[in-house]
């Protein structure tokens, strides 16, 4: 594994990365390589920023409020925020949109797995720099705003990643639903239990050159790309669903950990219940892009079979950002890998080093 990683700096794809796997609750390795940010290294207490990896924390909030009784997942959303109740699906023609028929309800269920159809497909990414969060936004201010925008198909009849708008609409939800802040829920309910003292929506508070810098691959040299954001444009702050976390390694170990021990019965922040849950296949193979390779939980991808292409044994749930980072949960194993690093050019799901790190990994246990 420490070779994978080392690779991974000498080949000049990434500055710097570092990566986890446990099985059973015990660490079989835990490694560093590279920089953060100019000579500062990546180790322990580096800060890389989740990207969509934000995407499972916000689906724990949720099953959280579902454990308390606040909601239903097939709850529609348009139960707290009316205006969701009221859009039309996007008409394309010409390179432009217009309103067309009312497009449906959808729920809570259907925004965890990409299957509402807001912020999402051509009509998504047509509208989205017109939505989007942008400076003076909070979660309040920005979701309201989203329910203006044009849906890309009916709920339930498609889906498509909804890399901001969707999970962001959850969070509002669990905001309006529990009464409190998302930072302040997410931090009380997720972070402060498991410990998770170096994860936060927030760049104030940490040493500078902990946080790791973005880094752009091109003609073979690495271009520091100083990010002054969580995420894209977001403002400083934004408690996006979809995005904005930043986390160290181990941070999101322990998170990891306690969703492979919830899956097993283990108790400390969802029930096995609620971890089952998240972690199965949702959406019937007749919606075309779900397979038994690939198919979505609740805010992760759920795997029901292994084959050449996707190494990972059935059962394994987990996410990845776009930046570079990755994780995954095998319950048949009682396994759980975590990988990170930060680049502009060289992360998000289904990106090489992903798959080459799942078959690093699985060589060990599936040989």
């Amino acid at each position: 594994m420490q070779e994978f990683l080392d690779k991974m700096v000498s080949s000049r794809k990434v500055a710097g990365c570092a990566a986890a796997v446990y099985r059973g609750g015990k660490c079989l390795f835990r490694g560093f390589a590279g920089v953060a940010r100019a000579d500062v290294p990546v180790g322990e207490h580096t800060a890389f920023r989740l990207a969509s990896m934000t995407k499972p924390v916000t689906t724990v909030a949720a099953l959280l409020c579902v454990q308390d009784g606040l909601f239903s997942l097939d709850d529609s959303a348009a139960k707290f925020l009316p205006a969701f109740g009221k859009m039309r699906l996007a008409v394309i023609g010409g390179g432009k949109l217009t309103a067309g028929e009312l497009a449906g309800e959808f729920t809570l269920r259907q925004l965890l797995t990409h299957s509402a159809g807001i912020g999402a497909g051509e009509a998504g990414e047509m509208q989205y720099a017109a939505f989007c969060p942008r400076d003076g936004d909070t979660l309040a201010t920005a979701v309201e705003r989203y329910a203006g925008m044009l849906m890309d198909f009916r709920p339930g009849t498609a889906q498509f990643y909804s890399a901001v708008v969707g999970l962001d609409i959850v969070a509002r939800i669990v905001e309006l639903a529990s009464g409190i802040s998302y930072g302040k829920f997410v931090h009380d309910r997720i972070f402060a239990p498991l410990g998770m003292e170096e994860t936060s929506y927030l760049l104030t508070g940490r040493a500078w050159e902990t946080i790791a810098s973005n880094y752009r691959a091109e003609g073979g040299e690495l271009i520091e790309e100083e990010a002054l954001r969580n995420f894209n444009d977001f403002p400083l702050g934004y408690t996006g669903g979809g995005a904005g976390l930043l986390s160290t390694l181990g941070d999101y170990v322990r998170f990891a950990e306690m969703l492979r021990r919830a899956r097993k019965g283990e108790r400390e922040i969802l029930t096995q219940e609620s971890a089952i849950e998240m972690s199965k296949p949702q959406l019937d193979e007749s919606i075309g892009g779900i397979y038994p390779i690939f198919n979505w939980g609740l805010g992760v991808r759920a795997l029901s079979l292994r084959n050449e292409d996707q190494p990972l044994t059935a059962g394994s749930f987990g996410w990845s950002g776009a930046f570079g980072t990755h994780f995954w949960v095998d319950p048949a194993n009682d396994l759980t890998a975590v990988y990170m690093h930060n680049s502009s050019t060289y992360g998000g799901a289904g990106a090489p080093h992903t798959l080459a790190f799942e078959r690093a990994v699985m060589r060990e246990f599936l040989s």
